[in-house]
């Protein structure tokens, strides 16, 4: 084995290469050029005298030692991490603050609504939102808090369910009007729909849709979140969105019970609470998602079931 003096950046490329299969897609999450990420794998390999990859013409894909160093690696990773957060955190008294917040495109749609109850009398806060699948690797994405579907499994990581969330199909009164018909679940393969396409056709609503088509594509398909729900808005198409989003907005939900369910938890690091004003931060974006889903609840429950083949009513 050689010497064994490696900088971070090596772990950082590895980390990323072994995640995207790629050194050209590890180059644009790193801005780095391809032969640069092409260099640090290859110095790695020679420093270990270990195969980390094996190279293929669909990609780059993890030797079984690699495999195992991988896991050692992103130890290393929330553990740097952990460390910037620490040292940010021992700046409680600094007049400039960053609250890092990890979250996916439906909660950062909703929370930049919110920014001012957020952020009122707390002076020298700066938000920053990272919508992010990968919700829970706080440690690794250096975030203070992240909202998703799932408790963390960190034992550093306290966590708060904020809700339930219930999948529904939905549809503006524009398109009910020149399609009346879409009440009536029986003509739903007949219908103009808009879905996920991209990373995002592996999310439930996906499936979901893919289940209603049997497996057919929709008429429209997008890779974000806000632009499914401007296609519905607009009345160009009918599909499948989480009802805290949906009923909040004046869709119309044409299906009587939730086609899947889920729930919304928040969870952040506890060494939190030795920062009083991100602490506070977390306090309300907890307040606000446990009143919304709240409000939702009481929308659903007022508006009922959606009536089969009568004129649409708007809230």
């Amino acid at each position: 084995m050689n010497n064994l003096n490696f900088d971070w950046d090596a772990i950082r490329v590895f980390l990323s290469v072994a995640e995207h299969n790629s050194l050209s897609r590890a180059a644009v999450e790193l801005s780095l050029s391809q032969p640069t990420v092409g260099r640090h794998i290859a110095r790695m390999e020679e420093q270990l005298d270990v195969t980390l990859f094996d190279r293929r013409q669909t990609g780059y894909f993890l030797t079984p030692a690699g495999r195992r160093l991988v896991k050692a690696s992103q130890s290393m990773a929330r553990g740097a991490a952990d460390f910037r957060r620490a040292v940010d955190l021992e700046r409680a008294d600094s007049p400039d603050q960053v609250c890092r917040i990890t979250l996916g495109e439906w909660g950062q749609h909703y929370l930049s609504q919110h920014i001012d109850s957020i952020l009122t009398g707390l002076p020298g806060v700066r938000l920053e939102l990272h919508a992010d699948d990968a919700f829970w690797d706080l440690s690794r994405n250096s975030a203070d808090i992240a909202i998703g579907n799932r408790p963390p499994r960190q034992a550093h990581l306290i966590a708060r369910k904020l809700g339930e969330i219930s999948f529904h199909v939905y549809a503006s009164t524009t398109y009910l009007e020149t399609h009346p018909e879409a009440f009536d679940p029986e003509t739903w393969l007949n219908q103009i729909w808009a879905g996920y396409c991209g990373s995002r056709a592996r999310l439930r609503s996906s499936q979901l849709l893919a289940e209603i088509l049997h497996g057919r594509s929709g008429n429209y398909a997008v890779n974000n979140s806000v632009a499914l729900f401007m296609i519905l808005q607009s009345g160009h198409a009918m599909g499948i969105l989480p009802d805290w989003i949906a009923e909040a907005e004046g869709l119309v939900r044409l299906t009587d019970t939730p086609l899947a369910t889920t729930e919304s938890w928040i969870s952040f690091h506890e060494q939190l609470r030795y920062h009083p004003k991100l602490a506070d931060v977390k306090d309300r974006i907890t307040q606000l998602y446990q009143a919304h889903f709240q409000k939702t609840a009481a929308w659903k429950e007022r508006n009922g079931s959606p009536a089969r083949g009568s004129s649409c009513k708007t809230k």
